[in-house]
């Protein structure tokens, strides 16, 4: 998804929350305390409630905006992308919280590589190949 549909499909906070709440429903939710898998969502505080003991599971902190146009900047690109980048692009003014945001995600998505590490295959990008093909055409077109 290009960043413009991204924004087409999330374009507003509302939005995001109703996104992220929804996929924390589909994986499942366990109460930490009693093991319960039944909660109520509270709009006000943005928090998951146990129906059995009442113990509090919360969303994310921070605008889920921020955290779910980072994920989408981070995933878009094949290259890295800095940090201040990013922190231009959400027009935030500290380096820190985008920073430690960043992080976060970063271990999420490197768990999540790990688990799905391919042994047999080799990835090659498009650039590259496209390259080789110039090159093996230029020299065919010598001889």
């Amino acid at each position: 998804m290009e960043l413009r549909g991204f924004f087409e499909k999330y374009p507003n906070e509302s939005f995001c929350i109703e996104e992220l709440k929804n996929k924390r429903l589909e994986n499942g939710l366990i109460c930490k305390k009693c093991g319960h898998n039944a909660h109520s969502f509270r709009n006000i505080d943005l928090k998951f409630q146990c129906k059995k003991c009442g113990n509090r599971l919360s969303l994310r902190s921070g605008p889920i905006r921020y955290w779910m146009i980072c994920i989408e900047l981070l995933t878009l690109s094949k290259r890295k992308m800095p940090i201040l980048k990013i922190q231009y692009l959400l027009g935030h003014k500290r380096y820190e919280p985008i920073w430690l945001m960043v992080q976060k995600i970063k271990i999420v998505m490197r768990k999540r590589d790990e688990k799905y590490r391919l042994k047999a295959y080799s990835e090659f990008d498009s650039e590259f190949l496209e390259k080789v093909d110039k090159q093996l055409l230029t020299k065919k077109q010598r001889a």
